[in-house]
């Protein structure tokens, strides 16, 4: 997997047709405003994906700004074609964002294991089979 950029707090690297994201502890919502989302608008405007992969490494509490621009990202995945969005987060973070963020028709995956993640957002899905079933 090469990286294919990386920021104040972020990376992102291509696999295949899969963008994986990561967002280390002390990221600063500024960081992905200024930063990553540009990257990830950049990505989707260039690349064909298949899916999306967000591990999440951050410590403190989603606020609701955050869960917007989670939503706003979301929204532009399933607009830009994506099928599948898996989150990989522990415990509480992974269930902090069940229900609250809006995905469109994007399937979705919260999952503990990153190789879990990446393998689900790589399998082929079904359009008449599209579902956000955990989010």
């Amino acid at each position: 997997m090469a990286v294919a950029n990386k920021g104040t707090g972020w990376t992102v690297d291509v696999e295949e047709d899969v963008m994986v994201w990561e967002f280390l502890p002390g990221m600063k919502l500024s960081d992905f405003q200024e930063e990553a989302y540009p990257v990830y608008e950049d990505l989707l405007e260039r690349h064909d994906f298949n899916g999306m992969v967000t591990v999440v490494l951050l410590e403190d509490p989603f606020t609701r700004d955050v869960f917007e621009l989670w939503e706003q990202a979301a929204l532009r995945a399933d607009k830009a074609g994506i099928d599948r969005w898996a989150v990989v987060a522990e415990g509480i973070k992974s269930l902090s964002l069940r229900g609250k963020v809006d995905v469109g028709s994007l399937e979705t995956l919260t999952t503990e294991d990153r190789m879990e993640a990446i393998q689900w957002a790589k399998e082929e899905t079904d359009d008449e089979d599209r579902r956000s079933s955990l989010f």
